[in-house]
């Protein structure tokens, strides 16, 4: 239910009074009232570096992971590292037992050269025969047997020597080194537990023997919207920002470049992927964390700028409310860049300038007012 409610034409005029900006006279005479202040914020106009960009955000992912596991299986012998170590390309991982191994690399020697000394007579009797059967002297059949007698004692040979590089291949296998300089992740197995590389499985565990990472260099996988996809150039610059890590990341960011554009959209999110690599030499950025990527599009190293609520107007004018003593003064501006810190001003205002960012819409040119913090 609704009421209509009567204010008496008198109260109405009464409150109206301190709005009037002209005169009172109780007596007839002129009395000039106090003009009313305005209450605005100020911000100072600031120069420095002024960034356009594109956020998106992922996951940060060492530049290599490997898994490791030994050629061979075998017993466990020495694992002279542990996780979270820093090694180098070539320092030993893991040692198996190589007891076995060595014995059969012993055999396989005297293998081969059983077999040489076997190819060197039969290759010696194979030149008899061949004299003797130019000179009609040997039968066919004595000098085919000859020749095939040489021919296996190659074939020994060849074995013999198929068994030693095996042999050897086992001691070999049974050292697990680092293919590149990294960090240590993990050791899946302990001394004198038996190890077997066919039975690992990637979908269960780790899927190694160990593990290293090489976290020098970071990679961020990006997907990028079909409309912006357009802008994003190989090459480009790129800012990262770890939140959860604090301190340990630059204000400004780590800053690394776009490494790689997709060039097909992805069927179901209508995405292209781009990847992003950074150096990370002081190993500041921890793999797994989550990463905000601000792509540069453009930047200016000495901009002058305000914030953007100080801008005001639109289509090719603009101008901002400049704090003059106590009043407000409206300066036509030329603006540029809209970046992360505000807007670029190419003409109008002067370093350290206050203009008005809160309080200036609708605010007249010459206004009284009153900044508040």
């Amino acid at each position: 239910m609704s009421r209509n409610i009567t204010i008496p034409w008198a109260i109405l005029a009464f409150a109206a009074l301190p709005a009037l900006g002209g005169c009172f006279d109780s007596g007839g005479g002129d009395v000039e009232m106090d003009e009313l202040r305005a209450y605005v914020q100020v911000a100072p106009a600031a120069r420095g570096e002024l960034i356009h960009s594109l956020e998106l955000t992922g996951t940060v992912e060492a530049i290599r992971q490997v898994n490791l596991i030994t050629d061979m299986p075998g017993k466990v012998r020495r694992i002279p590292v542990k996780v979270g170590q820093q090694v180098k390309r070539g320092d030993l991982l893991v040692q198996l037992d190589t007891d076995m191994a060595r014995l059969q690399a012993m055999q396989a020697d005297a293998a081969v050269k059983l077999g040489e000394l076997g190819f060197v007579n039969a290759t010696r009797e194979f030149g008899r025969a061949a004299t003797l059967h130019e000179k009609g002297s040997l039968p066919a059949q004595a000098y085919e047997q000859a020749q095939a007698g040489m021919e296996m004692a190659e074939l020994q040979l060849m074995q013999a020597q198929a068994a030693q590089g095996l042999a050897q291949e086992q001691i070999q296998g049974s050292r697990l080194t680092a293919p590149f300089d990294g960090v240590v992740t993990y050791i899946a197995a302990e001394e004198d537990e038996y190890f077997n590389p066919m039975t690992v499985s990637p979908m269960a565990g780790p899927g190694g023997l160990a593990g290293l990472v090489d976290a020098s260099s970071i990679k961020i996988d990006l997907q990028v919207a079909d409309s912006d996809i357009g802008v994003i150039r190989q090459g480009m610059s790129a800012r990262i920002y770890v939140d959860a890590l604090g301190e340990r990341i630059p204000e400004g960011g780590v800053i690394g470049s776009v490494d790689t554009v997709g060039i097909a959209a992805d069927s179901t999110t209508r995405t292209f992927p781009v990847r992003v690599v950074a150096d990370n030499a002081d190993f500041a950025v921890l793999a797994g964390t989550h990463a905000r990527v601000r792509l540069v599009l453009e930047a200016e190293a000495t901009a002058l700028y305000v914030p953007e609520d100080a801008v005001r107007g639109g289509e090719g004018s603009f101008y901002v409310m400049v704090l003059d003593g106590e009043r407000a003064r409206r300066v036509e501006v030329g603006v540029g860049l809209v970046g992360d810190k505000g807007v670029q001003i190419t003409d109008g205002l002067k370093d350290g300038e206050l203009v008005v960012i809160k309080g200036n819409f609708g605010l007249a040119d010459g206004a009284l007012v009153e900044v508040s913090s």
